[in-house]
């Protein structure tokens, strides 16, 4: 398996982590809140995960950068 094809992989995780993280925090159980989210705050939690991926993988990015430097 390349490296390139593991780069994915990391940036779900870590967001899953941080999301799994957030919502144990202040008590949310993520079954409960399936049923009982409307579609503004799907789409808004779509967001914010998409948001949180783009954030690692320049974070990830920046990270490769200054260790060839």
């Amino acid at each position: 398996m390349s490296e390139s094809s593991k780069k994915p992989m990391m940036p779900n995780k870590v967001v899953e982590v941080m999301v799994d993280s957030i919502f144990r925090k202040n008590g949310v159980k993520p079954e409960e809140v399936k049923n009982t989210l409307s579609e503004k705050q799907r789409e808004m939690l779509r967001e914010m995960v998409t948001d949180l991926k783009q954030q690692v993988e320049e974070f990830q990015k920046n990270n490769a950068s200054e260790k060839k430097e």
